[in-house]
């Protein structure tokens, strides 16, 4: 592998830590925003994640066309999944799923996803990994607490 091939996947791996990341803290203002009724910036986080869930799906399909190791295709592949489900959901069919079954599988997937980033970045990088595990966890933290401050 050439010198300029190995610098292109090191910035597109460096980029998809920064989106798992920004994923991360973008939902834990997310979560804040919502248990101080903020709904404008609730709306926007959740736009922001949607965009980032968008480019790993893009980084997916490049790291696919250059013949990446096949992690770097499957441990993005369930974050782009979790996307489009939430944009069918929350934007296109305007569900209140939130309160019915189907939030179940919904959970599933997103935590499902969100783990598969915390993988791509211990890849990646050891410390990036951590740093990952620390912004998961802030996530985590924020979503149980909105959940025991709201009921939901």
């Amino acid at each position: 592998m050439a010198s300029s091939d190995r610098t292109a996947y090191r910035r597109t791996d460096l980029f998809v830590v920064y989106a798992a990341n920004i994923i991360n803290i973008s939902m834990a203002i997310l979560f804040a925003a919502r248990i101080a009724g903020l709904y404008w910036v609730e709306k926007s986080q959740g736009v922001v994640v949607l965009a980032l869930g968008f480019a790993l799906g893009y980084v997916a399909y490049l790291n696919k066309k250059n013949k990446r190791d096949k992690w770097e295709v499957y441990l993005l592949l369930p974050f782009f999944s979790f996307s489009i489900v939430h944009m069918l959901l929350d934007y296109i069919l305007v569900l209140d799923f939130r309160s019915t079954a189907i939030v179940g599988p919904y959970l599933l997937l997103y935590y499902f996803s969100l783990w598969m980033l915390i993988g791509y970045s211990f890849r990646f990088d050891k410390k990036w990994g951590f740093i990952t595990l620390a912004t998961y966890f802030l996530n985590m933290f924020l979503s149980l607490y909105q959940y025991a401050v709201l009921g939901r």
